[in-house]
């Protein structure tokens, strides 16, 4: 977390080759946050730390779930993805009888690369969901303690923790509750630190319902 830092970690646009090896897709597990009171609450959030995130920032809001990796036939890494495991995950999430619950985004956190919305999962979905895409596979993306957020930006340089953090407390902690009612699964390009997130395709949280294709076309939303 940022106070446990003297400065935020700057983020730099270039690409990461020894990270991504020549992958091009990343994917994750995540709930979309199309509403406009939540759509509204992040560009607030963005604007209030505004002169401390990088630009441009193309990632639609939403909170991310479990850290998928890179899609691989074969796993010849650790953060290769296979098309097994993707199918296993995806069945055990359209037979589960998980269903719709309420989530709030709450007031403004921050890691110290990255400040974020604070997410409150009062009735477990998060977790829920989580345990049963954790019984087939490994969330590369796992850190000590599992923070569900909504990333705000990331930083675009080392600023002293003690003045962004007297930013982030002066932002209202009033909460903005969402139903979450189905899960997606979400890719952006590996070469692109910041660039726009897609959605592949999306598992209702009701039994037996099926795959819904995204055929919106949606790549992501330019803010700031």
């Amino acid at each position: 977390m940022l106070h446990e830092h003297k400065e935020t970690i700057p983020s730099i646009i270039r690409d990461y080759p020894d990270w991504h090896r020549g992958r091009k897709e990343y994917h994750v597990w995540l709930i979309e946050l199309g509403s406009e009171e939540i759509l509204q609450k992040v560009e607030a959030a963005r604007e209030h730390l505004s002169g401390y995130l990088l630009e441009p920032y193309r990632r639609l809001p939403h909170i991310t779930l479990f850290v998928c990796g890179f899609p691989a036939y074969n796993a010849l890494y650790d953060d290769d993805y296979t098309r097994e495991q993707l199918l296993a995950q995806t069945q055990l999430l359209g037979n589960s009888k998980i269903k719709p619950f309420q989530i709030e985004i709450c007031g403004l956190n921050s890691f110290a690369s990255a400040p974020f919305l604070e997410v409150h999962d009062r009735e477990g979905g998060i977790e829920s969901i989580r345990s049963l895409l954790s019984s087939t596979a490994v969330d590369i993306g796992r850190q000590k303690t599992f923070t569900p957020h909504v990333t705000v930006g990331l930083y675009s340089g080392a600023f002293c923790s003690k003045e962004v953090g007297r930013r982030i407390a002066a932002f209202s902690e009033e909460p903005v509750g969402t139903r979450v009612e189905r899960i997606t699964l979400g890719s952006y390009q590996a070469e692109e630190i910041a660039g726009a997130l897609n959605f592949k395709f999306h598992v209702p949280l009701r039994q037996g319902e099926g795959l819904q294709r995204d055929t919106s076309g949606c790549t992501g939303r330019v803010q700031g």
